[in-house]
């Protein structure tokens, strides 16, 4: 992770790719014209990506190219701002507040700590922002993700940064479709519209409705897929009697009905229906 200002002890971090290989890997794969994700936590490392990126547009512009930085662990204002206007696009891991930013800021990067992965800057330009989970660093939850990006407790208990807090409907915009937007898959997940492929979890409560600190704490009671509902432990059961019911409708086809077999109230939870 390297960083402009380096670290408390003087040293400024270590490159995996240097700056010189790195752009011409990064200029190879531009003209090629793949859509590039580039692994980054450091505001040094992010100053070498942002003038590759700056280079390749103004060398060969692209449209609609979508340059994703993941991880997002340091970056200043500035930088932020003119990944944006460069159309790039975020995937960040707002645990790493919960799990690094305490300890970070008694050792290694000080009160640069609380501007740890800095959402705050990208709702500020209006960019792209989405959340990936970086398994087995954090656990391979969305909803740990909206909490970490909601609230920014740390694992001290301290609420670090809290500029950069986003709200709750942001958070799930961001573990839904800004994350289809990411790796190009808008147009078949992410919301529930027609034509998309009927995938959704469905919660046992709705995010809007719990206290921000409840969120990762929301039960699965089951998931669709391809318009098959899978209810999931008791659920199973329960959902099994119903499926015997003259008042319900049997599946067909393997697929089932989803107002017979969840309430409405169930529904909306699935993927909040307000990005409907």
């Amino acid at each position: 992770m390297q960083m402009q200002d380096g670290y408390n002890d003087g040293h400024n971090g270590e490159w995996i790719v240097e700056p010189e290989p790195f752009d011409k890997m990064f200029q190879l794969y531009w003209d090629a014209g793949y859509q590039i994700h580039t692994h980054n936590n450091g505001d040094g490392g992010l100053e070498v990506l942002l003038k590759s990126l700056g280079k390749a547009m103004e060398r060969n512009p692209r449209k609609d190219h979508r340059a994703t930085l993941v991880h997002f662990g340091f970056a200043k204002p500035k930088q932020v701002k003119r990944w944006i206007e460069l159309a790039g696009i975020i995937s960040a891991n707002p645990y790493y507040v919960t799990a690094l930013a305490g300890h970070y800021i008694k050792f290694g990067v000080g009160a640069r700590s609380e501007n740890m992965v800095p959402l705050g800057e990208v709702l500020k330009n209006k960019g792209s922002m989405s959340f990936h989970s970086d398994m087995p660093m954090p656990p391979a939850k969305p909803l740990q993700l909206a909490w970490s990006a909601v609230n920014r407790i740390t694992a001290e208990g301290k609420v670090m940064g809290k500029q950069h807090r986003v709200s709750v409907e942001q958070a799930l915009k961001a573990i839904t479709i800004d994350a289809a937007y990411a790796i190009r898959m808008e147009k078949v997940i992410g919301s529930i519209e027609v034509g998309k492929s009927a995938n959704l979890t469905v919660l046992e409560d709705s995010p809007f409705d719990v206290a921000s600190t409840a969120i990762k704490d929301i039960e699965v009671w089951g998931t669709m897929l391809e318009g098959r509902l899978q209810p999931i432990g008791k659920n199973l059961a329960r959902t099994a009697e119903k499926s015997t019911n003259p008042r319900y409708p049997r599946a067909t086809r393997g697929h089932y009905s989803t107002t017979s077999q969840i309430s409405d109230k169930r529904i909306m939870h699935a993927a909040a229906a307000k990005f409907a």
